[in-house]
């Protein structure tokens, strides 16, 4: 993606691997699976309703909050474990973490605007007229639906969906797997390949396409900026443009 990062010459020239990508991606998914089993196990301790566990796990006004700050735990203590990784050898900023955009900032807007615009209105048509009887992640509107109307509650879900989502996603799906598929492959290839990831590890083959075209909306993105700062920050935006809408 970068010169930097195709210079053989660098102590760290390999660096993002495919597989060590790929890997990050699995330890994301595991780490939410554990953490998601631990916050439900301990919530289903603490209850003091008698209620059947079974019943109690199926029952997203129960499990709604544990889920979520289940999701906001491990996401962070990969964060975490991703920040150590990155300090080393001047990764963050072969990767584009410390620069901003490499066009002009009206360009910069531009861009970033007419390319979200595209991919919302791709996945307009895609809900309208593909699977109009179908809603894309219904199971977390659900359990967003199903989160007690807090104040805190309501900061929770907006710093874990606007804030957290996309600083990790922007770092492991454009900073590391497309960088990685970059060595390899063209720049559209790895664009395509980086955005089908992104759209898989949703787990929800009816939203598939949709995050797919959106992925690939922030890959291009990427590309053309050289700057993950600016992708987190568009990424953030639509995150919480949709949530608040929604």
């Amino acid at each position: 993606m970068t010169e930097d990062l195709h210079d053989t010459s660098h102590p760290d020239h390999r660096f993002p691997t495919i597989w060590g990508a790929l890997g990050w991606v699995a330890v994301f998914l595991l780490l939410q699976v554990l953490a998601g089993v631990m916050a439900l196990g301990i919530a289903i301790g603490m209850d003091k309703s008698g209620r059947d566990p079974m019943e109690l796990a199926r029952d997203a006004s129960f499990i709604a909050a544990p889920t979520i700050l289940s999701l906001v735990a491990s996401s962070l203590v990969l964060l975490g474990l991703l920040w150590l990784h990155l300090g080393k050898e001047d990764r963050a900023a072969r990767i584009g973490m410390m620069r901003w955009s490499r066009l002009s900032l009206i360009q910069t807007v531009g861009l970033a605007i007419g390319l979200i615009a595209l991919g919302l209105a791709f996945n307009h048509l895609y809900a309208t007229y593909v699977i109009p009887d179908i809603k894309v992640q219904e199971a977390l509107r659900k359990m967003f639906a199903a989160l007690p109307d807090t104040p805190l509650n309501t900061v929770i879900l907006f710093v874990a969906i606007a804030g957290i989502a996309p600083l990790l996603e922007e770092i492991l799906f454009r900073g590391l797997v497309q960088n990685a598929l970059a060595k390899k492959l063209p720049a559209w290839g790895a664009i395509l390949g980086a955005s089908a990831i992104f759209g898989a590890v949703h787990m929800d083959y009816h939203a598939f396409p949709a995050l797919m075209v959106m992925g690939a909306v922030f890959g291009i993105l990427y590309h053309k900026t050289g700057s993950l700062r600016v992708n987190i920050i568009a990424h953030m935006i639509n995150n919480g443009a949709a949530l608040l809408l929604t």
